[in-house]
């Protein structure tokens, strides 16, 4: 079982064992363009999203709303497959921390995600090893 639970932006996506993805939670659309409620906001309980799901866990992740484009299908919010699928593949097979915390920093300032986004690129990624 895996419980999320998110206030403001980004989202998290559950990776089942069996390879497939579900959006546990999915960015909060304000009225404005950039518009985010902050943990610290006086409404940010009542704007809390929080999602549970049961089932056999591959792997979780969650991220910033700098990832967005990138990790989901939009408008819908779906996670997008060809994003998360070497990313999970990458961290179960990963036996050093620090040379994956590298390699995952050096992606996430890529350019192929940089010209994507302009925004913090935050990612927690966790999976299951082989």
């Amino acid at each position: 079982m895996v419980a999320a639970a998110q206030v403001g932006d980004g989202a998290a996506v559950v990776r089942d064992a069996d390879g497939n993805l579900f959006a546990l939670t999915a960015p909060q659309q304000g009225e404005y363009l950039n518009e985010t409620t902050f943990l610290i906001s006086p409404d940010a309980l009542d704007t809390a999203q929080v999602q549970t799901w049961r089932g056999r866990v591959g792997g979780v992740a969650a991220f910033s709303d700098g990832l967005q484009m990138v990790a989901l299908k939009m408008p819908e919010g779906a996670p997008h497959a060809p994003f998360f699928a070497p990313l999970f593949r990458f961290a179960a097979q990963c036996e050093d921390g620090a040379a994956a915390t590298e390699q995952l920093v050096s992606f996430l300032r890529s350019p192929r995600i940089a010209e994507r986004t302009d925004d913090d690129r935050t990612l927690l990624l966790a999976a299951r090893g082989r």
